[in-house]
């Protein structure tokens, strides 16, 4: 079948560190996909005012034209709660000021759905991944922030108001000191972490992971942060009473040193909980990206 033939719809992936876009045929092949930073800083929120974003969107929809490309939808996976009924609850990662959905419909003339970020991530993976064909299975994503969804039957559990993706607000507690799990082991945090440390706000997570054998001040923040992630994602494991976790990410699957840690401190009290779960690492590429395009298509249906 001619591309141009195919059903197209608009996929974004609005992340902390990263916005991914593509234009999606029903094939589910990515085309002219484009990426671009979501900030400048570890300091503040991402995407002010979403000018990135829709930066990005206009770029992708003048490609589609000038491809002779129909878009038939757009979905816009988001770093915050969304509601049963599409809209935002939050906006504690990005700096939206009108809902996503109506801000970019105004922009591109075709409807769009939001969509919080984990979920898409996981739909591709349950879908075309590593959770394919598991009746039960958590998705987490360890990246810029933490987060979670349940599969059960390839049917993510959304919670009665679609908060089910809560993982990285977890509390814990620290040499007895309280913290939240995401501020204390994404890459975000453990940035963060470092610079309230030594005061220097340059470092990024990649750059303190390259920094890991040099550094003491990194090395401790990060070993740190897998060993309170390993036992978090094994009381994870034990509370969903699921046998699968699938791991993906930009630091879980940039990072050998940090999986290999967390992986360690996982195994390890699994041991303690008597139970025994097995980690799979995402194997979608782009999965926020596919996954918001999954969720496009299933609008049209």
């Amino acid at each position: 079948m001619n591309s141009k033939t195919k059903t197209h719809v608009l996929a974004i992936d609005l992340g902390g560190s990263k916005i991914s876009g593509a234009i999606v045929d029903s094939d589910f092949t990515l085309l002219a996909q484009k990426s671009i930073p979501s900030r400048e800083s570890i300091q503040g929120i991402a995407d002010p005012r979403l000018i990135g974003t829709k930066n990005l969107i206009a770029e992708l929809c003048a490609q589609a034209r000038r491809d002779g490309i129909v878009l038939a939808f757009g979905c816009a996976g988001v770093p915050e709660y969304v509601n049963l009924e599409g809209l935002l609850t939050t906006a504690d990662n990005i700096d939206w000021r009108v809902q996503p959905q109506k801000d970019f419909e105004l922009l591109t003339g075709f409807a769009w759905v939001a969509q919080s970020d984990v979920r898409c991530a996981g739909m591709a993976e349950a879908q075309r991944g590593a959770g394919k064909g598991a009746s039960n299975f958590v998705y987490v994503t360890v990246s810029s922030g933490i987060s979670h969804t349940h599969f059960l039957e390839g049917r993510a559990v959304t919670g009665s108001q679609g908060e089910a993706i809560g993982f990285g607000l977890v509390d814990v507690e620290i040499s007895g000191q309280p913290h939240v799990l995401e501020n204390y082991c994404s890459g975000l945090g453990i940035a963060r972490r470092y610079a309230q440390a030594v005061g220097d706000y340059s470092q990024d997570a990649k750059s303190l992971m390259d920094r890991f054998e040099v550094d003491v001040n990194a090395r401790e923040l990060i070993t740190s942060a897998c060993e309170v992630l390993g036992v978090e994602l094994a009381k994870l494991a034990d509370q969903l009473s699921t046998p699968v976790i699938v791991v993906g990410g930009g630091l879980w699957l940039g990072s050998t040193q940090y999986r290999a840690l967390a992986l360690q401190s996982f195994e390890k009290y699994c041991q303690v909980l008597n139970i025994c779960p097995s980690i799979r690492n995402a194997e979608v590429e782009h999965s926020g990206v596919v996954g918001a395009a999954i969720y496009a298509f299933a609008q049209l249906d």
